[in-house]
C-alpha cells in the first residue's frame, strides 16, 4: 500500500466545569489562535450532562443546550470535519452518549448508558468515519477498558482511534494512559484520548503510536490545541467478517448483561 497524505487532527483541551457561556467563549479563543487542520475534536463541558443526570435539567432543556453549544462550535472551528461530544441523546426508551458530527448534527459514534451515578455501558455500533483516507473510530468514555470494543473497531478497518475521555467518569488519569497504549498495541492502530479538566477531576489529553509507544500526553489544567498528525496507512492483516460479527455479539451481550444487572 502505498503511503497515504498525512492529516492533521486538532484536539481541543479545555475546562469542562464552565458553564456554557465560559466554554463558548474559550472555543472561539483558542479557535482564532489553532492553526489549520483537516478535523477538530471539541469535547462538551460537563455540567449540562451533570444537570440532566442530578434532574436539575429536563431532556429538553439539555438539548437546547447542547444543540446551541454545537452551532457555536461548528461555527467558530474553521476544519473541514467538527466533532463534539458526549452529547445524551434519546431514542424512545433508550439512551446513548454519542460523539456528534457537528454541522450535520449526525452521530458517528454511540455508547449506550443507564442513567444513575455511573456511565457504564459498551458501544452497540461503532462505525469507522473516513476522513481523507484515515479511518476514524470513535470511542466514549471507559470505552478504552474494554478489548472488545477497540477489535471491533480494527476488525471494521479503522487506523486511529480517537476516545473521547473528559473529566465526567471519574477515571484513574494512569490507567487512561495504560489503557491507550494496550490498545494501539493489540491492534497496531494510533490512539487518541480527547481529555479535559475540571475543578474536581482531570483526564490527560494522549497520543500513542501503533506500536503502544507514547508520542504526546497533556495533563496541565490549562486550555490548549493540540495538531496531531494522522496517517492514513495502516498494518495490513487479514480480516474476517466472521471475527467482525463474534465482537458486535460481544458486545451486544455485554449490553444486556448491563441493563439485566441494572
Amino acid at each position: 500500500m502505498g503511503s497515504r497524505k498525512a492529516v492533521t487532527l486538532a484536539v481541543y483541551r479545555l475546562d469542562l466545569g464552565v458553564g456554557a457561556k465560559e466554554f463558548a467563549k474559550e472555543v472561539y479563543r483558542l479557535a482564532a489562535e489553532a492553526g489549520p487542520s483537516v478535523a477538530s475534536v471539541v469535547p462538551l463541558p460537563a455540567k449540562p450532562l451533570r444537570d440532566l443526570l442530578a434532574g436539575r435539567k429536563d431532556y429538553s432543556s439539555y438539548r437546547r443546550v447542547v444543540n446551541s453549544l454545537t452551532d457555536r462550535v461548528s461555527a467558530v472551528v474553521g476544519s473541514e470535519r467538527v466533532y463534539v461530544g458526549p452529547a445524551a441523546m434519546r431514542y424512545g426508551r433508550n439512551t446513548f452518549l454519542s460523539v456528534v458530527e457537528a454541522v450535520s448534527r449526525s452521530e458517528v459514534s454511540r455508547k449506550f448508558v443507564k442513567f444513575g451515578p455511573e456511565f457504564k455501558g459498551y458501544v452497540p455500533r461503532s462505525p469507522v468515519v473516513d476522513v481523507r483516507g484515515v479511518s476514524v473510530c470513535f470511542l466514549l468514555l471507559d470505552d478504552l477498558f474494554y478489548p472488545e470494543v477497540s477489535r471491533y473497531c480494527a476488525e471494521s478497518g479503522c487506523s486511529t482511534l480517537i476516545g473521547v475521555v473528559p473529566p465526567v467518569a471519574e477515571l484513574d488519569p494512569d490507567l487512561v494512559i495504560l489503557a491507550a497504549r494496550m490498545r494501539a498495541y493489540e491492534n497496531s492502530a494510533s490512539v487518541v484520548v480527547v481529555g479535559g479538566y475540571s475543578r474536581e477531576y482531570s483526564t490527560p489529553t494522549v497520543v500513542v503510536k501503533r506500536d503502544g509507544s507514547l508520542a504526546d500526553v497533556a495533563e496541565d489544567s490549562r486550555p490548549e490545541v493540540l495538531e496531531i498528525q494522522l496517517s492514513g496507512d495502516r498494518v495490513e492483516r487479514p480480516r474476517s467478517e466472521v471475527v467482525r460479527s463474534y465482537y458486535a455479539k460481544t458486545i451486544r451481550a455485554l449490553n444486556s448483561l448491563r441493563e439485566f444487572s441494572s
